[in-house]
């Protein structure tokens, strides 16, 4: 089921049924990368086999092991930023599996309201160059209620939601309604499209750029008087009400596209893989709904 879970493995047409480019050219670069991983990793192994008088193994089958193997890996590896006491960076992440700790789910930290992470995890007790004494802590941030789940933030490999999915093969619960916290931590984008020129966008800003176009569309629609400067870049109602009314427009468009049908034979591992496609769909729906119902109280 892990193997249905990751968009690497899925065809063509469920990931672009997600609407997503981010996660079709990831997936894209992925694919090659994991290919030339697998490719190097059954060589060793199967020189290995045969120096120790295992000639019988299936070479197809070591390779489905190797590809189940970094499949593990990928999705149960947690990153771990490397700081010192003063909290400066010193080294690079470091990518660390370990037991128990990779059971324990994702939720944000960066938002204020519903699905927030009570814990937080880092290096303690690691010296330049010497992880001899280092441990892996996992500390409550908040209080927790006797029986409450362990929920930790996986960090920017986790956002946008696109993004987790494409490392650890879920779609996280980010509610577009919360507000985020003091470093404008983005949590979810959505991919709106606007006279041929691509955008993302949040719930809480408006990219610079989509202004420009908003205006521009205004001044088409004689909204906005023509000759009205397109790089002042003051948000006028009428580049607002532009803006509002495309990014409707795609909310509507991508819940009213169908999605992908189950196979008629019911593959749990196909309907896992179209289930979780549904789910990014939905969740760049609900970017695009709070980002024009933003827009619109801008106007009313």
């Amino acid at each position: 089921m892990l193997r249905a879970s990751l968009p690497v493995h899925w065809d063509e047409e469920l990931i672009t049924s997600t609407k997503c480019t981010e996660l079709e050219v990831a997936v894209d670069n992925a694919f090659f990368s994991r290919g030339n991983a697998v490719l190097a990793i059954s060589d060793k192994l199967g020189a290995f086999l045969k120096e120790n008088d295992n000639e019988g193994f299936d070479e197809r089958e070591l390779k489905q092991k190797c590809e189940d193997a970094l499949d593990m890996v990928q999705t149960r590896a947690c990153r771990v930023e490397r700081k010192a006491d003063d909290g400066i960076q010193w080294g690079p992440p470091l990518r660390l599996l370990a037991p128990i700790f990779d059971l324990i789910n994702h939720a944000s930290s960066k938002t204020t309201g519903r699905f927030m992470a009570n814990a937080e995890f880092y290096l303690e007790g690691e010296t330049l160059g010497d992880m001899q004494n280092a441990k892996l802590v996992v500390k409550a941030i908040k209080d927790m209620a006797q029986g409450e789940e362990v929920l930790i933030d996986y960090g920017d490999s986790a956002r946008p939601a696109w993004k987790c999915l494409n490392s650890y093969g879920f779609v996280p619960i980010y509610d577009p309604k919360n507000d985020v916290t003091q470093d404008g931590t983005v949590e979810n984008v959505a991919e709106l499209w606007m006279n041929g020129l691509r955008f993302e966008v949040d719930p809480h800003s408006i990219p610079f750029d989509l202004v420009e176009v908003g205006k521009e569309q205004a001044m088409l629609d004689g909204d906005l008087a023509i000759e009205t400067d397109i790089d002042d870049d003051t948000l006028s109602p009428a580049a607002v009400k532009a803006i509002a009314k495309r990014s409707s427009e795609a909310a509507l468009h991508m819940l009213l596209m169908p999605d992908i049908l189950d196979n008629e034979n019911g593959d749990p591992y196909h309907s896992r893989s179209v289930q979780l496609a549904k789910e990014l769909k939905k969740s760049q729906y609900n970017v695009l709904e709070a980002f024009t119902d933003n827009l619109k109280s801008i106007i009313s």
